[in-house]
């Protein structure tokens, strides 16, 4: 059963990461997304198998990968991609875009903020206290790439999930 929910979930986040890159600059960039099954070796080395079936407390990692299909440079893109269901952000894995930052989501994507995201939360007596958001919060990831991109160049960022 995890295994079909989970397929069924990889194939929606591919549909809306894409959508949401090429949205950013006039349909110029073209993107992928890979996923992999991270398992680690007898000798200490993670190996990426595919992520066809995935159990609870399997870790996923997601490629993202866009590339420049226009004639012109490109500049100050956003790659934003949901968490997928029925899984948890691995923090800190989301990797830094070589120019611009790494943001996160805890309320489905509609604001973002860097790393650590604070909330105010209230107590039992009525007064509130600000505490740090953990990973299992986060809804959403996004980077800001602000370096520029010359047609046919690719830029590929990734983050790593934790099936529950």
């Amino acid at each position: 059963m995890v295994e079909k929910r989970f397929f069924a979930v990889f194939v929606l986040v591919l549909g809306l990461s894409v959508s949401a890159a090429m949205a950013a600059d006039g349909a110029r960039l073209s993107g992928s997304l890979e996923a992999f099954k991270v398992v680690v070796t007898d000798e200490g080395v993670e190996d990426f198998l595919p992520a066809d079936n995935a159990r609870p407390k399997d870790v996923i990692e997601y490629r993202l990968t866009y590339t420049n299909t226009g004639k012109d440079p490109v500049q100050n893109i956003f790659i934003m991609d949901p968490i997928p269901r029925g899984t948890e952000l691995v923090h800190p894995s989301a990797t830094e875009p070589g120019a611009g930052r790494v943001e996160f989501s805890i309320d489905g994507g509609k604001t973002y903020q860097v790393w650590p995201i604070l909330i105010v939360e209230k107590t039992e007596d009525g007064t509130e206290k600000v505490i740090q958001a953990t990973p299992d919060m986060v809804t959403h990831v996004r980077w800001v790439i602000t370096n520029t991109f010359q047609p046919e160049e690719a830029v590929t960022v990734s983050y790593r999930t934790v099936v529950k």
